[in-house]
């Protein structure tokens, strides 16, 4: 991994990335921030797992996907030169706060002086990004930062993310909860008739998912969020649907123990601290979020402990990895057809094609080898035609 520091009133910035080999396009990364107190090293710790864990292994499973004609059922003259082709790597981007009152703006998305707070910290990472001559692609998390994309694009045409109308994909969220629907109807959990429980249902992927279920006629379902149980202001749970108890951190016994399929889209390493012994047998869990499991060996045989209980566990690099297919279909978009507003059906279109073969062919070989999905995941990212495949082989444990 690449790392460079940067230093700026307020900030410290570190972009990470993997090492630049020929026959990649680019590599390619979230931004998030820390809290203010995150020492040097824990700092280079995150970088390293998003980097590797999360961008670096979504990108793997999409270069794989895309080289074994995932999208051949599709009308290739849709697709932007090169899109289909290409090879993109893993980077990643942390804001670190240098005091409370700056961790404190960048927290809140409507503040008033966020847009100022930020100004100094875009226009040195744009700098960065086009002296580095494009070789690394930053995207502000989605959610309520999307709109951040657009701040960065005033210094640096190497953000994805940006608004639909100069050929942006306009945020990742719906395209990562397309991905999610995508695996969720590949499993057949939409014909099943059982329980459905949507946990982190009132944040920005988990509030769509509320409405596919509406939508799709599901009658059982039940909602947990720390925001519908908050002293103040809290956020009313939807209508028709059961409100489950939430605590911050972990996933309640109540949230886990209904059969069916339960859905989360939180914030991350709430599994491995809570009673997941509680779930019961033939339960589909789908952790549709980053940090669903510890990394390493620990989160392999914390998946495989979960299918020895009779739970089908998803982890969340091959459910979320809408977002960053998305982004890179915006690069190529935007490069061969400069001007045109971007096609979001066909992205919708692209993210529910490659999630869907990627988890028919997870559920094939699990079934062949009787392997976990998480085993079976890391055993395709390694098919990656870029030179860095032999790495991730090493995680297949």
């Amino acid at each position: 991994m690449q790392v460079t520091r940067l230093n700026v009133e307020r900030f410290d910035i570190f972009i990470a990335s993997e090492d630049l080999q020929d026959g990649v396009d680019y590599y390619y990364g979230g931004t998030r921030a820390v809290p203010y107190s995150t020492s040097d090293e824990s700092v280079l710790d995150e970088l390293h797992r998003l980097q590797r864990d999360e961008s670096g292994l979504k990108n793997a499973l999409i270069n794989v996907a895309l080289a074994q004609g995932a999208l051949s059922a599709i009308d290739q003259a849709l697709f932007p030169e090169n899109f289909l082709g290409s090879r993109v790597g893993g980077a990643r981007c942390i804001l670190r706060p240098s005091d409370p009152g700056a961790a404190h703006t960048i927290s809140n998305t409507r503040g008033d002086d966020l847009e100022a707070t930020l100004a100094t910290v875009f226009s040195t990472i744009g700098d960065h990004l086009n002296q580095r001559d494009g070789r690394i692609k930053l995207t502000p998390d989605f959610g309520r930062y999307a709109g951040l994309a657009d701040l960065l694009y005033r210094h640096t045409p190497h953000v994805l993310g940006i608004k639909c109308d100069v050929g942006g994909c306009g945020g990742k969220s719906s395209y990562s909860t397309t991905g999610v629907v995508a695996a969720f109807e590949a499993l057949g959990l939409h014909e099943s008739g059982l329980p459905i429980t949507l946990i982190g249902s009132a944040g920005a992927m988990g509030s769509d998912l509320v409405g596919y279920v509406r939508e799709s006629g599901h009658s059982d379902v039940a909602v947990c969020d720390l925001a519908y149980d908050r002293a103040e202001d809290a956020v009313p749970a939807p209508a028709g649907m059961t409100h489950l108890p939430s605590e911050q951190g972990r996933f309640t016994r109540e949230a886990l123990a209904r059969n069916g399929t339960i859905i989360a889209t939180t914030v991350g390493r709430e599994l491995e601290n809570s009673s997941w012994g509680a779930i019961p047998k033939d339960t589909a869990l789908l952790l549709a979020h980053n940090l669903a499991v510890p990394p390493g060996a620990t989160g392999i045989q914390l998946m495989r402990s979960l299918q020895a209980q009779g739970v089908k566990a998803y982890p969340g690099q091959v459910l979320t990895l809408g977002g960053a297919l998305t982004s890179r279909l915006e690069w190529f978009w935007r490069q061969s057809r400069p001007g045109q507003p971007f096609n979001k059906p066909l992205a919708h279109q692209v993210v529910s094609s490659v999630i869907s073969y990627l988890v028919r062919r997870i559920e094939a070989e699990c079934k062949y080898a009787s392997a976990t999905p998480i085993d079976v995941m890391y055993r395709i990212a390694s098919e990656d035609p870029r030179t860095s495949a032999p790495r991730l082989k090493e995680r297949n444990l």
